[in-house]
């Protein structure tokens, strides 16, 4: 579970492949593109602000569809929710993914 309502502590050297998944998708997931120096397109589109809820979600789905395969395609996707602050119009995504067969029996990242 991917959950960028909470926060995440770093881990430099993460000793198996699921947590190497998780962090660097929730680096993923919590990022605005062109936020990030050497790698602009990493993180989500920012096309979605300022759009109502309903189609920022939308388009939050398919560019997390689309980022995760990019940046790592040794995750699966199983579902997405949100959790949404109308008054705020804060919307954070919370994604299920599992680690695909072949990758799952790696332990040591290293």
């Amino acid at each position: 579970m991917v959950d960028t309502t909470k926060e995440s502590e770093i881990n430099i050297a993460p000793t198996t492949v699921y947590e190497e998944v998780i962090q660097n998708l929730y680096f993923l997931y919590s990022s605005v593109e062109y936020d990030i120096p050497l790698d602009r397109e990493l993180g989500l589109s920012g096309t979605y602000i300022d759009r109502m809820i309903e189609t920022a979600e939308a388009l939050v789905v398919a560019d997390i569809y689309d980022k995760t395969e990019e940046y790592e395609p040794r995750a699966e996707i199983v579902n997405i929710s949100f959790e949404a602050d109308y008054q705020m119009g804060v919307l954070k995504p919370i994604v299920e993914v599992e680690i695909k067969d072949e990758y799952d029996n790696e332990e040591d990242t290293r």
